[in-house]
């Protein structure tokens, strides 16, 4: 205990100094848009480059600041230092995006806040919607009515407002409404598993679905893997942020981002009739990519329901046909996920007649559209599979209208 506190003590001491050594950085984490894959902002993060520690990431230092009350002048200088940043980039021909400064909990409550960024951005010659302040969920609902009135002041100064973390604390949505907010940020919490984890999913399309009722803008953070960022694009989530496109990078190397007008590369939306098929045997999935093939569908296979499920988050597929009997999930559980992630998707199963009841009973909650018994009849099932791309077509023809 007595080497945790000294360790504390010294942290704190280094920290009040930092300041004046000049050893705070601001990093630049680029957002991206998921209609174009433009750059279309950038979170600014702290970053202390400790004279023996080396870098310092601002969970180590972040809440020691909060609870000395040191993040109050950190808060005032990452503000300065970000509108400074911003006047630096215009000045050498860059077309700049908004950028936004995280404000903590202690700091979005402190009297001259409102002060401390117009301030800011007037010393720096911009304008205020070249700047964002991103809140906490936790911070506004701590108290309510002073929220409403610091977000009305900042609203009536011009600068953007993101609400961050939705979702992970208690927020009231008789209160969201009363939020003069701009942009929502779904968690990375949620966007971690939602390609493979219905509930996951279930909320980040209700974030979505929310936040464009009210008329504001949805990014995604914690974005790293293409499944992730195809799923959210085809939810309609506005914005991404994460590894996927670039870590946090010095002012230099988002500059050069900027002035090489890098983009996010984004999958086609082709019309293409796109079929998954899902068994453990390989001969199987063999045999039935030969029975369908001639009838020209793009085939995708997948042994096992984690590789189909990967699939599924990177192509747009319009007709799935599982197997019952696998060893990991069964076809009726595992289509019953697809339906949850896919609603769009038809979904067939191949199935012994031992089967039957669970099938029956997946069929009757409408996660099977048609089943078939092995071994299945070639015509058959290929008559089947081509009235199931039909009923996709009837059903989601606007979509394929769109695409084409």
């Amino acid at each position: 205990m007595n080497a945790r506190m000294a360790a504390r003590f010294s942290m704190e001491a280094d920290l009040r100094q930092a300041l004046e050594r000049e050893e705070l950085l601001m990093h630049y984490q680029p957002q991206v848009s998921l209609a174009n894959g433009n750059i279309t902002g950038a979170e600014a993060l702290m970053r202390w480059r400790h004279p023996t520690r080396g870098m310092v990431a601002p969970t180590e230092f972040i809440r020691l600041a909060e609870e000395t009350g040191l993040v109050l002048p950190l808060g005032a200088w990452a503000i300065d230092n970000v509108c400074a940043q911003l006047r630096a980039w215009r000045e050498q021909g860059l077309a700049v995006p908004p950028v936004a400064v995280n404000l903590s909990a202690r700091q979005f409550h402190q009297k001259d806040l409102v002060q401390v960024v117009r301030a800011a951005l007037s010393g720096n010659g911009l304008a205020p919607g070249a700047l964002k302040l991103e809140v906490t969920e936790s911070a506004v609902m701590h108290d309510v009515e002073a929220a409403v009135a610091i977000l009305a002041e900042l609203k009536l100064l011009g600068v953007g407002i993101s609400l961050d973390d939705f979702g992970t604390g208690y927020s009231s949505l008789s209160y969201l409404k009363r939020f003069p907010i701009d942009q929502l940020k779904i968690d990375r919490s949620f966007v971690r598993d939602v390609t493979t984890v219905p509930d996951d999913a279930a909320i980040c399309n209700a974030v979505i679905g929310l936040a464009h009722n009210m008329h504001i803008n949805v990014i995604a953070e914690g974005v790293e893997t293409e499944g992730q960022m195809n799923y959210l694009r085809r939810q309609h989530c506005d914005e991404m942020q994460g590894f996927l496109f670039s870590k946090a990078v010095a002012p230099a190397a988002f500059a050069e981002m900027l002035a090489a007008h890098k983009r996010l590369a984004l999958p086609s939306d082709s019309a293409e009739r796109t079929m998954l098929i899902l068994d453990d045997e390989v001969n199987i999935v063999k045999a039935l990519s030969r029975t369908l093939r001639p009838d020209g569908y793009r085939i995708l296979t997948a042994n096992n329901a984690a590789d189909a499920l990967a699939l599924l988050a990177l192509h747009r597929v319009q007709v799935v046909l599982s197997d019952q009997r696998m060893p990991e999930m069964s076809g009726t559980e595992f289509l019953s996920r697809v339906k949850a992630l896919y609603p769009e998707t038809i979904r067939i199963i191949l199935s012994g007649y031992t089967d039957l009841e669970s099938v029956i009973d997946a069929i009757n909650r409408g996660a099977v559209y048609r089943f078939f018994t092995k071994p299945w009849n070639d015509e058959l099932l290929r008559n089947c599979i081509g009235e199931a791309f039909q009923q996709h077509r009837l059903m989601y023809q606007h979509e394929v209208a769109e695409q084409s």
